[in-house]
C-alpha cells in the first residue's frame, strides 16, 4: 500500500505539473530557462511512475478520468515502460478529448519505434483520428514529405493545416497544381498555413497573398498580419500601423507590429501605451523591438493598474463574465511616463529602414539569439520565422521539452550566419 500512495502522489503531481509545464510554454513573463526548472519536476514525477507496479495500481486506471493531464502523464508513463501497443489501443478506442490528451503525449515522447507505428495509423479510414495523428507525426517532425503530399488535398481541414505546416518545404508539383488553391480556400485556417508554407518554399503568390489579407482584413487575418510583419519592410508596417484605427483589429494589429521591429511601429506602440484596452500588448511588442524590458521603473507596480483597465477575470462579478486567463493577463502594465521619456532619449539610435529585434539590428543570429532569451509566448512566431527563412531547415519545435529544443537551437546557432535576414517581399519562385 504504501508502494501504491507513492505512485498516486507521483501521478497526482504529474497531472498538476503537466498543466503548469503547458502553462508556461505560452506564458509571457517565463523564458526557456524558467520552464526548463518547471519542466524538470514534471519529468521527475513522470519517471518516477515508469515503474511495472504502477500499471495497474495507477497508471490504467488514469484513463477512466478522462482529466487531459492526467491522461498525457499517464501515456506518457506507458510509453517510458515499452507498453507502445496498449498506448495505441487505447488512442484508436479513445473519445476526441482523451485522444488529444494522448496524442499530446505521444508528441513528445521519446519511446523508440513510436513513429513508424504512427505512421501506420495513417492507413485507417477514420479521418479525425488520421488528423490527430498526422499532427503528432508533423509535430515530431517524422511525417516523410510523401506522406504529407498525400494530405495537402485533404477532406479533412485539419489534414490539410498539419500537412502543410508539416512539411519543411512544398515540392514543386504541389506549389504548381494546388497552392492558388490553398490560398484562396474559405477556411481561414487552411489560407493561413499555406501562405507560411509557400513563403517557406519562396513562393512569390504566398507572399501576394498575404498582403491581400492584411490589405482587406477580417477577424482571421491574425496570423496574415504576423507574416506581413516578420517578412516586410516600411510598407509592410505601415499598412499594419493603419490598421489600429479599427478596435476590432488593433490587438491583433499590436502583436504583429511586435515582429515588424521598424520605427513606425515603436512610435504607433508608444501611441497606444495609455490605451487601457491594449496598453500591455503595446508596452509587450514596443520591448520586443527596442529591448527595454519593462520592469522596475518601466512598469507599474504589481497589482497597480492604470485608471480605466479592464477588471481582472478573477474580480469580476457578472455570471455572464469571460472568466478565463489569457496569456496576455500575465503582462506586466507599462509605466507610460517612463516608457515615453526613455523612447525620447533613445529613439535616434533606430534608424528607419533598418528592423531591429530585442534592440539590435536584425540577422539570424539575432534571431536565434532572441529564440533563446524571449518570452515563452512570443518564441512560437519567432521559431516559424526562423523556418520560413531556412526553407524548413531549422524548425525550433517550441512546444516540446526544453532539452529537445536546445539540441534544435544549437544546430540553428551554428548556421545562423547564413540566415537569409532580407524582407521576404520578393520570394524566389
Amino acid at each position: 500500500m504504501l508502494l501504491v500512495d507513492v505512485l498516486e502522489e507521483h501521478l497526482d503531481e504529474a497531472e498538476f505539473r503537466w498543466l503548469q509545464w503547458e502553462r508556461s510554454l505560452e506564458a509571457p513573463d517565463f523564458t526557456l530557462d524558467e520552464t526548463a526548472t518547471r519542466e524538470e519536476r514534471l519529468l521527475a514525477h513522470l519517471e518516477g511512475l515508469e515503474d511495472t507496479s504502477a500499471l495497474d495500481t495507477v497508471l490504467r486506471p488514469a484513463f477512466d478520468s478522462e482529466e487531459a493531464q492526467r491522461v498525457s502523464a499517464a501515456t506518457y508513463a506507458l510509453l517510458g515502460l515499452g507498453e507502445v501497443d496498449e498506448a495505441l489501443v487505447r488512442l484508436r478506442g479513445a473519445n476526441a478529448p482523451v485522444r488529444a490528451a494522448i496524442l499530446r503525449a505521444m508528441e513528445v515522447s521519446e519511446a523508440p519505434g513510436l513513429a513508424s507505428r504512427l505512421l501506420e495509423l495513417l492507413k485507417l479510414e477514420d479521418t479525425p483520428f488520421q488528423a490527430g495523428v498526422l499532427e503528432a507525426l508533423a509535430f515530431r517532425q517524422e511525417a516523410p514529405v510523401e506522406v504529407l503530399a498525400r494530405f495537402f488535398t485533404h477532406e479533412e481541414p485539419r489534414a490539410r493545416i498539419a500537412a502543410l505546416l508539416g512539411a519543411p518545404s512544398l515540392p514543386e508539383e504541389t506549389v504548381r497544381r494546388h497552392l492558388p488553391a490553398l490560398l484562396d480556400s474559405a477556411h481561414p485556417g487552411i489560407r493561413a498555413a499555406a501562405m507560411e508554407a509557400g513563403l517557406a518554399s519562396g513562393v512569390r503568390l504566398a507572399w501576394e497573398a498575404c498582403r491581400r489579407a492584411v490589405q482587406m482584413p477580417d477577424e482571421h487575418a491574425r496570423e496574415a498580419m504576423v507574416l506581413l510583419a516578420l517578412g516586410g519592410d516600411e510598407a509592410e508596417a505601415a499598412l499594419l500601423v493603419g490598421l489600429l484605427e479599427s478596435a476590432q483589429l488593433r490587438a491583433h494589429a499590436l502583436w504583429a507590429l511586435g515582429f515588424s521591429g521598424r520605427v513606425p511601429a515603436m512610435d504607433a506602440c508608444v501611441r497606444y501605451l495609455a490605451v487601457p484596452d491594449v496598453s500591455r500588448l503595446a508596452g509587450e511588442s514596443f520591448s520586443a523591438m527596442t529591448g527595454l524590458r519593462l520592469e522596475g521603473a518601466f512598469a507599474l507596480p504589481p497589482g497597480e493598474r492604470p485608471e480605466g483597465a479592464p477588471t481582472p477575470p478573477e474580480e469580476q462579478e457578472s455570471l455572464d463574465a469571460d472568466l478565463t486567463l489569457r496569456p496576455e493577463d500575465d503582462l506586466p502594465w507599462p509605466n507610460v511616463a517612463a516608457v515615453k521619456d526613455w523612447w525620447a532619449q533613445h529613439q535616434a539610435r533606430f534608424v528607419k529602414g533598418t528592423r531591429y529585434l530585442l534592440g539590435e539590428p536584425f540577422s539570424g543570429l539575432v534571431l536565434v539569439e532572441a529564440l533563446e532569451s524571449s518570452s515563452m509566448r512570443r518564441r512560437h512566431v519567432l521559431a516559424r520565422e526562423l523556418a520560413i527563412r531556412t526553407r524548413g531547415q531549422h524548425r525550433i519545435p517550441t512546444r516540446a521539452f526544453t532539452h529537445r529544443q536546445r539540441v534544435a537551437l544549437a544546430k540553428a546557432r551554428a548556421t545562423a550566419a547564413h540566415v537569409r535576414a532580407a524582407p521576404l517581399a520578393a520570394p524566389h519562385r
